[in-house]
């Protein structure tokens, strides 16, 4: 400690002094000198001791008792509060302080009458004691506001240099009693005499803006606040939650951004920016804020939070990590253990996910969350006995739960078991939902196992007529014509099934197609590929574009936007997005504004351009697929389909790989996004004599022509 400060502390106290004989004197002074030091140091409970231990040595020192009993209402200890607080109005009535510190003291106690009692007494010894006129208005505001109010106003006439506050315990009462244009007016006043003082009365003018909806009044005074409290992080929060709420997510990232810069770990900030980042949809950065949070280590809910978003950034095994340990730290929280049995089941992980699933249900039975997943995933073990009395006591508990019905109907037809019951479950579970395409299918394919293959087939058809993008429905619809003898329709079923994405459907077409002509196969072929590739209505997209020229290269983004029957125009994207050069085809012909290309002739890019476009438009308008003569030629692992103007090249999912117009461009397809039965590729490769270009297609739009090919009910 510095010597000086001990000094000066020492002079500034003297007055305090004990009176008694010279060694007690010394004594108390030095314990009373301790004390202070302790309470400058936050230590007080050691500070209150040494204030007691002054006036044991020093008992008739009121100055130390009121002193001791301050610190003691300060640190709530009320007993030992009011008993020096009573001692020193023992050792000094006429001080209306005395009375004051008691009255405060009797209030912390919650004897409200006694409490006013000292507070008026002070008050009458005293009128001009500023402390004892706001102790009692304060006092007196909930109970007696109009008492309280005459008070100040009193108070304010005889002593008008205490104006700033007075003016501002009476916008208080103004904002209590609702009288929000009055406790305005007061509190600016308030401010504007003592500018230098006027936190509290600025935020008192803060709050009654809140009050009143007036956000952005309020956002002013709490900024202004903030200028002179910049280490106030409630009040920092507090700004960013209100911007939040009125609809001002910029002002409120800048805000919780500086709140963070002050504190990294502060829960809020963490909290607010993590959320931030989750809305614009980037996992990654919401996850890095989360981990951040002081929270964290006690919250279990943030935990969970960041396993989702670990989960969403696909840092599954972190999301696990996160998840165990809080399970470690919270082993009774049934949220956690249920969120870990999905990460688990998701990893393929199934016995661990069971386990922790059955410890969630021992805790609590009620949860059908739990049940049902625990149920879900015993199916897909194939443990269905389990399964199905997990199912059994879902619809025990609820018996019209319509998912819950169609997925044990569906898992015992599956399984060839309990087929009666099995199609009872399904019919009732479309009852609940008749437009539900799954639970139609689940009753076609339980009436399939039963050998009702006409009816399957109805309802089958339904549910693809409904449901055109669920490759499952394809498969067993094909089953069904298969067996009623449709062995077209069949292979036309299967194929669907495997564009659709199944893994199973394309060898069972391969099966039915044994036998038949390459001219029969080059038609069936075709027509599959025209249901799954044509009829495309419209298409947009905004794309990158690379390619070549005579050797030459470019780089831009475009807009590429096509129009049945076969109108196709693409325009070159400058800065800001404005459009810098535009080419089209249609039934007119082909036109383009120039774009130079580095080394490249105008006559070389305009004809690269009529050859990329006529392409793309013959492939989007579906005519490598339309009606003619096809052959089928198959060998060394490729498969080819052969028109008179076109060939088209077989992927393994049933889709065209590529189109090559005969004497001119190919073009190679990729990365297809559903479109109900279609398959509309967003990836474009296009190569001609002295020309090439990819086209990457981000999130196109697509409107599609009604889907001719879906079956009907035979």
């Amino acid at each position: 400690m510095n010597p000086a400060f001990l000094l000066t502390l020492f002079l500034t106290t003297a007055w305090a002094a004990p009176t008694s004989g010279s060694s007690d004197a010394r004594r108390a002074q030095a314990e009373y000198l301790r004390g202070t030091l302790l309470e400058r140091q936050g230590a007080d409970a050691g500070a209150l001791s040494a204030y007691e231990k002054a006036l044991s040595l020093d008992p008739a020192s009121a100055f130390i008792a009121g002193e001791a009993a301050e610190l003691a209402l300060e640190i709530e200890d009320l007993e030992r509060a009011e008993k020096w607080a009573r001692r020193r109005l023992e050792l000094a009535p006429g001080d209306p302080t005395s009375r004051l510190i008691l009255g405060r003291v009797l209030w912390a106690r919650g004897d409200a009458a006694a409490a006013e009692e000292q507070l008026q007494k002070a008050h009458e010894t005293e009128p001009a004691s500023e402390a004892a006129v706001f102790a009692l208005v304060e006092l007196m505001a909930v109970r007696e506001p109009k008492r309280a109010r005459e008070l100040l106003e009193k108070f304010l006439k005889t002593n008008p240099e205490h104006a700033a506050r007075a003016l501002y315990e009476l916008g208080r009462l103004d904002a209590q009693e609702e009288r929000y244009g009055d406790a305005v007016d007061r509190l600016k006043r308030s401010i504007a005499l003592d500018d230098s003082e006027s936190g509290p009365a600025r935020l008192a003018l803060a709050q009654v803006y809140e009050i009143r909806l007036d956000t952005e009044a309020a956002i002013v005074e709490y900024k202004r606040l903030l200028v002179n409290e910049p280490d106030d992080l409630e009040l920092w929060a507090h700004i960013g939650d209100l911007q939040t709420a009125s609809g001002d997510p910029d002002g409120a990232r800048e805000t919780f951004r500086g709140l963070k810069q002050k504190k990294p770990d502060d829960s809020a900030a963490c909290a607010w920016l993590a959320a931030d980042a989750e809305h614009a949809g980037d996992f990654a950065l919401a996850a890095r804020f989360l981990k951040d949070s002081a929270a964290l280590k006690d919250d279990p809910t943030l935990n969970l939070r960041l396993g989702y978003y670990l989960l969403q950034a696909r840092g599954m095994k972190e999301a696990m990590e996160i998840l165990a340990r809080a399970r470690k730290r919270w082993p009774k929280d049934d949220r956690i253990a249920y969120y870990l049995a999905l990460g688990h089941d998701d990893l393929g992980e199934r016995d661990e996910a069971v386990e922790l699933l059955r410890d969630v249900l021992s805790v609590k039975p009620e949860d059908r969350d739990a049940r049902w997943q625990l149920a879900a995933i015993l199916e897909k073990m194939d443990r269905i006995a389990e399964a199905e009395t997990e199912f059994r006591r879902l619809l025990a508990d609820k018996p019209d739960d319509a998912p819950a019905l169609n997925y044990l109907g569906y898992a015992l037809a599956d399984r060839g078991l309990k087929l009666e019951e099995a199609e009872s479950l399904a019919r009732r579970a479309l009852a609940l939902e008749p437009g539900n395409a799954a639970y139609r299918d689940s009753l076609g394919w339980a009436l399939f196992k039963l050998g009702r293959d006409a009816e399957a087939a109805r309802e089958l058809a339904a549910a693809a007529r409904s449901s055109p993008d669920d490759e499952s429905v394809w498969d067993h619809l094909g089953s069904a014509r298969k067996a009623l003898g449709r062995e077209e329709a069949a292979w036309r079923a299967w194929r669907l099934s495997q564009s659709l994405g199944s893994t199973k459907a394309g060898a069972k077409a391969d099966a039915l197609q044994k036998g038949l002509s390459k001219e029969s196969l080059g038609e069936l072929w075709r027509a599959h590929l025209e249901a799954v590739h044509a009829g495309l209505k419209r298409f947009s997209a905004v794309c990158d574009v690379k390619g070549r020229v005579a050797g030459h290269a470019l780089s831009a983004q475009a807009l590429l936007s096509f129009r049945a029957p076969k109108e196709l125009s693409i325009e070159i994207l400058g800065p800001l997005f404005t459009p810098a050069a535009r080419a089209r085809v249609d039934a007119q012909g082909f036109s383009m504004d120039r774009f130079p290309v580095a080394g490249a002739a105008d006559e070389q890019v305009r004809a690269a351009a009529e050859g990329l476009l006529c392409v793309v438009a013959a492939v989007l308008a579906g005519e490598p697929y339309a009606p003619g003569a096809s052959r089928l030629e198959s060998g060394w692992g490729k498969r080819e389909l052969a028109r008179e103007s076109w060939r088209v090249d077989l992927s393994d999912a049933a889709l065209a790989r590529s189109a090559s117009l005969k004497g001119g461009a190919t073009m190679s397809l990729a990365d297809f996004q559903k479109a109900r039965l279609r398959r509309v590729p967003k990836s474009f490769e296009a190569r001609g004599r002295f020309w090439e270009f990819s086209l990457e297609c981000a999130e196109p739009k697509v409107e599609t022509f009604p889907d001719e090919s879906l079956p009907e009910a035979p």
